[in-house]
């Protein structure tokens, strides 16, 4: 399920008459909307530095997550909003279900519900029931189609409630990709050929795999069969699940795994033969342990977790490398 940004209806988005630039996205997009309540909402306002607008924020982030946050609006509240009058007041939140419970008490009118804020992270069935008590406000005029079209489409679908309008934006959802240790892979493409290029296609992969464990093999002649694994993935029943599905086949049936089909066939080729000869490593493990040790090169894996890949590579011997 998506978990994104809501605003509150009473905030005008119909001008724009200032875009700030900053070292992420995510803060262009948000603080901007921030700035934009400030600057054109609640009918009349005017800015004034000396009587600043305070703009309310909730989110349930923790740890490094709330550092980045942190970091960001001290940014924006320092900068941009000194200079114009605006002041973003956050309320960390440590659970989801906590906001969700404030939020529905605000959308049914509870006796000692809080006021509800003007920027929240929730849940699109959280943020339906605030749309139908008609307190948010459509996102829509914020982006162009070339920025929405930077965003996988069905992020951005889930984003929007029964009017089409997108009321919920996407800024904790994740998706698999595939991380490639730039270091090693540099090293190994100068050798072999195999560029990025060539891991386009899971058939790409497994060769590129069967090969690296060869290559590797061959740098220690006086010992046999010490190859290295290249790839491995934190889901393999994923990797099975979607692609004969993208294949047209069909794979999880009520009573069991359909593993007869030539669309399985494929699967197989490429996920167990290459495994078979070394070039997978299969742990009970995520790759992102692997991947910082330099035990593989390149695993699928969550977008959340990039955080636990680390910007360095720690052999087994305790020597390091960028």
């Amino acid at each position: 399920m998506i978990f994104g940004v809501i605003l509150q209806k009473k905030i005008d988005f119909s001008k724009l008459t200032e875009v700030f630039s900053f070292k992420k996205r995510f803060t262009q997009i948000i603080l901007g909307s921030i700035l934009l309540y400030s600057l054109t909402g609640c009918g009349e306002l005017r800015l004034d530095p000396k009587n600043p607008v305070t703009i309310t924020m909730w989110h349930n982030y923790g740890g490094q997550m709330q550092k980045v946050m942190d970091g960001l609006i001290d940014e924006f509240n320092s900068s941009i909003g000194r200079k114009k009058g605006v002041i973003i007041s956050v309320t960390s939140i440590s659970a989801s279900k906590d906001i969700q419970e404030k939020l529905l008490m605000i959308a049914a009118g509870d006796p000692g519900a809080p006021e509800m804020p003007d920027i929240v992270t929730a849940y699109p069935k959280t943020a339906l029931t605030l749309f139908e008590q008609g307190l948010l406000a459509p996102l829509d005029d914020q982006f162009t189609a070339k920025e929405l079209g930077a965003y996988l489409p069905q992020f951005i679908g889930e984003g929007r409630l029964p009017d089409g309008k997108l009321y919920v934006f996407p800024i904790a959802k994740s998706t698999e990709v595939l991380f490639v240790n730039q270091t090693l892979f540099d090293r190994f493409s100068a050798a072999t050929g195999i560029t990025l290029n060539s891991l386009a296609t899971f058939e790409g992969i497994a060769d590129a795999a069967v090969k690296y464990y060869k290559w590797t093999d061959s740098l220690t002649p006086n010992k046999e069969n010490d190859g290295k694994a290249f790839y491995t993935a934190d889901s393999w029943f994923n990797i099975a699940q979607v692609g004969i599905a993208q294949l047209g086949g069909e794979f999880v049936t009520p009573e069991y795994l359909y593993v007869a089909s030539g669309v399985f066939r494929r699967i197989w080729d490429f996920t167990v033969l290459p495994a078979l000869a070394g070039g997978y490593a299969v742990t009970n493990g995520y790759s992102s342990d692997l991947s910082k040790t330099g035990e593989i090169v390149c695993s699928t894996g969550s977008t959340a977790g990039i955080l636990f890949y680390g910007d360095s590579i720690t052999y087994p011997d305790n020597t390091t490398e960028a």
